[in-house]
């Protein structure tokens, strides 16, 4: 299935997880299995976490990322 991402990524932290939840249950067809609603549900839990690891400053520049992936694939 593919990802059905109804709200704004800036809007997401403005609502508890709960609400987040039922409004993703709300905004999935009726046809959704539990593998389709665990994978949104996992998919708004990671960027969550990253607007959070954001507002803490747990980033990455550009370069340290280059860096970082250029070290995997010289492996």
């Amino acid at each position: 299935m593919k990802v059905a991402l109804f709200m704004k990524t800036s809007d997401i932290e403005r609502v508890n997880d709960k609400q987040l939840a039922l409004s993703t249950l709300g905004a999935l067809p009726d046809t959704a299995s539990l593998h389709d609603i665990r994978e949104e549900l996992e998919i708004l839990e990671s960027i969550k976490e990253g607007q959070q690891a954001a507002r803490e400053g747990r980033t990455k520049t550009q370069e340290e990322v280059e860096q970082l992936f250029g070290s995997w694939n010289s492996k």
